[in-house]
């Protein structure tokens, strides 16, 4: 079976994990259409010094990126980009980025 992502498709928890960001006041873009390995997200985190902006792929819990993915964030780099594939894992997302961690 080809991995959704390729195929044009959002992962099954892209929308709870959309809607989890939005409820912590963050703007969330959709960019899960791009394609040639972008994240699916671009997510824009208020803190108190202003605002942080962050490229967010969903995975579930047992997806890998493809490799267009990885080529991806080995030539943005890793810092720039962060994977998210649960609730948790936002919610520790944005505390890092609102606490400066």
């Amino acid at each position: 079976m080809r991995n959704p992502a390729a195929q044009g498709e959002r992962d099954a928890n892209h929308s709870e994990l959309t809607a989890r960001y939005e409820s912590h006041y963050c703007k969330v873009y959709d960019t899960s259409k791009v394609g040639g390995g972008f994240p699916d997200s671009v997510v824009r985190v208020t803190t108190r010094a202003g605002h942080v902006v962050q490229l967010v792929e969903i995975k579930t819990a047992d997806g890998s990126l493809s490799p267009s993915q990885e080529r991806f964030f080995d030539e943005w780099g890793r810092g720039c980009c962060v994977v998210v594939r649960s609730i948790a894992d936002v919610d520790a997302h944005i505390e890092r980025l609102r606490h400066g961690l």
